[in-house]
C-alpha cells in the first residue's frame, strides 16, 4: 500500500492547526472572563478609572474577535476551503496586530494606574473630614480594607499614629456579625488576638494592579505565538489544498 507522504504532513497540520485553534478559544474565553471578573472586582473596590475600563473592553473586544476567527479557521480546516484560510490567515495577522497594541495599551495605562492609585490613597486617608463625610469616608476605606483584606493605609500603625482605634472592618468575622453585640465581642477578641489584617491597603492595592496587568499580558504573549504559529498552518494547509485542486484538475484535462 502507498502511503502519499504530503496528505499525511497536510492531515498532521490540519489536526494540528484545529487543536491550536481549540487553544485559542480556551485562552480568549479566560481572558475575557478575566477582564470582566476585572471590571468587577475594580468597581467594587473604588479603585476603578476610565483607563482600566478602556483596557478591559480593548481586552475583552480582541479576546471575543478571536474566538470568531479561530471558529471561522476550524470550518475552514474542516470543509478544506483555501480562499477560507487565507482569508482566516488575513484576520488572524490583524487579531495578532489588534493583541499586540492592547498589550502595550494594558501595560501603560496599568503603570499610570499605580501611580494614581498611590496618591489618590495616601491623600483620601489621612485627609481631614467631620460629621456625614466623615461617615462616607469611613464607609469608603471599609469596603476596601474588607474587599482587599487589608488594615490602613500602610498597616494597622496608621490608626494609631492617628490616635483612632483600628477599624472594625479590618476583623472581618466582626465586620460581618449581624447583631451589635456579636460585633463588638468578636472586635475585642480579634483586637486582643492581634487577628485583624496586617498588610496595608496601599501595598496590596498596587499588588493586585500589577499582577492583574502581568497577568493580562503573560496571556498575551501565550496568545501571540498560538496566533503566530496558526497563521503558519493555515497558508501551509491552504496552499497544500490549492496545489491538490490544481493537480487533480489537470489530471481530468489530461
Amino acid at each position: 500500500m502507498r502511503v502519499n507522504i504530503l496528505e499525511v504532513i497536510r492531515g498532521c497540520a490540519s489536526g494540528l492547526l484545529l487543536i491550536l485553534n481549540s487553544l485559542c478559544i480556551l485562552l480568549a474565553i479566560i481572558t475575557f472572563a478575566a477582564a470582566v471578573v476585572d471590571i468587577r472586582i475594580m468597581k467594587h473596590g473604588e479603585v476603578q478609572e476610565t483607563g482600566t475600563l478602556a483596557g478591559n473592553i480593548a481586552v475583552i473586544v480582541v479576546s471575543l474577535l478571536l474566538i470568531a476567527v479561530a471558529l471561522l479557521g476550524c470550518i475552514g480546516v474542516v470543509k478544506e476551503k483555501p480562499k477560507l484560510l487565507y482569508v482566516y490567515a488575513g484576520f488572524l495577522m490583524i487579531i495578532v496586530v489588534l493583541s499586540v497594541m492592547s498589550g502595550i495599551f494594558v501595560a501603560v495605562q496599568r503603570c499610570g494606574l499605580q501611580l494614581d492609585i498611590r496618591d489618590w490613597m495616601r491623600e483620601d486617608f489621612f485627609m481631614n473630614v467631620t460629621g456625614e463625610e466623615l461617615i462616607e469616608h469611613n464607609k469608603k476605606w471599609d469596603k476596601i480594607q474588607i474587599n482587599y483584606e487589608c488594615c490602613g493605609l500602610n498597616g494597622p500603625e496608621d490608626y494609631k499614629a492617628m490616635h483612632q482605634d483600628i477599624s472594625m472592618a479590618c476583623c472581618p468575622r466582626a465586620h460581618r456579625a449581624q447583631s451589635e453585640h456579636a460585633k463588638q465581642m468578636l472586635y475585642k477578641a480579634c483586637l486582643n488576638g492581634e487577628n485583624h489584617f496586617y498588610r496595608g491597603c496601599e501595598e496590596v492595592v498596587i499588588d493586585y494592579v500589577q499582577s492583574d496587568a502581568d497577568w493580562l499580558l503573560g496571556m498575551a504573549v501565550i496568545s501571540f505565538w498560538f496566533e503566530a504559529a496558526c497563521m503558519v498552518l493555515a497558508v501551509s494547509v491552504a496552499n497544500h489544498l490549492k496545489n491538490r485542486v490544481t493537480v487533480y484538475q489537470d489530471t481530468v484535462k489530461y
